[in-house]
């Protein structure tokens, strides 16, 4: 049982109780890693050996098991500490471009066209990231079944139950009847609810970060107005000289 995310140089590989990242040194995936260990404690050997529910971190003096399993957790943090890097990565870059195309405005000349052509080229490959996360959570939106495939130990849960083992409970087994139909359409109802109240909860999660990075899409998309703005004023003042080569 696993979930496999591919955004660029970042490829995370989700199992029930653990994580698994490519090139977890790489620049850009260090933020992540440092937000899935802030997020998910390792669980010991000791607690390795026990159920899904005793394993996973406790809340409340009841010992309420956590809102969601590790590995929608796992995503939570994943997703939280992507849609936070690349919103980072944005500010940044409209703090640098802003004054500089505003300097190029004012002072037409090959050093700031150059630092220009450098900004936007940058603006273009974050749009490019940013534009992808965003495809990512639009698709798994649109999609119940896909959704609900991310509960991985639903689906652990589910392989592991008694279907012809002699442990399996007699109702399995003889000729049908009226308590056994009764107790098969029970545990039908009950997983179908359970389905759709993990849908409803995960799509609650998702639409968050789908708005961040949203976004973050529109602050990429303002600063490109600008660019297109100030490309549109230099021509203007017939300077056959575009911003990018």
């Amino acid at each position: 049982m696993e979930s496999v995310f591919s955004f660029g140089r970042l490829c995370c590989l989700c199992l029930v109780m653990q994580v698994l990242l490519r090139d977890p040194m790489d620049d850009d995936v260090v933020p992540i890693v440092e937000e899935l260990r802030r997020r998910l404690p390792q669980v010991s050997a000791a607690e390795q050996g026990q159920g899904k529910e005793e394993a996973c971190a406790q809340d409340g003096e009841g010992g309420e098991e956590n809102e969601f399993p590790f590995e929608i957790r796992a995503l939570e943090a994943l997703f939280e500490a992507i849609c936070s890097f690349l919103d980072a990565r944005t500010r940044e870059l409209e703090t640098s471009a802003y004054p500089a195309l505003d300097e190029l405005i004012s002072k037409i000349s090959s050093r700031n066209l150059d630092r220009v052509r450098k900004l936007k080229c940058a603006m273009t490959r974050l749009t490019i990231r940013v534009q992808k996360i965003r495809d990512e959570l639009e698709s798994l939106l649109d999609d119940d079944d896909d959704m609900a495939d991310l509960y991985l130990s639903r689906k652990l849960d589910a392989s592991s139950s008694p279907t012809s083992s002699s442990d399996a409970p007699y109702w399995l087994y003889g000729s049908p009847n009226t308590g056994s139909k009764r107790h098969k359409s029970s545990r039908v109802s009950g997983t179908t609810v359970q389905r759709e109240n993990d849908v409803e909860e995960l799509e609650m999660l998702l639409e968050a970060y789908f708005m961040q990075i949203d976004g973050t899409l529109n602050k990429l998309a303002t600063l490109r107005e600008y660019i297109d703005d100030t490309e549109d004023y230099i021509n203007i003042q017939n300077l056959n000289t575009p911003l990018i080569a």
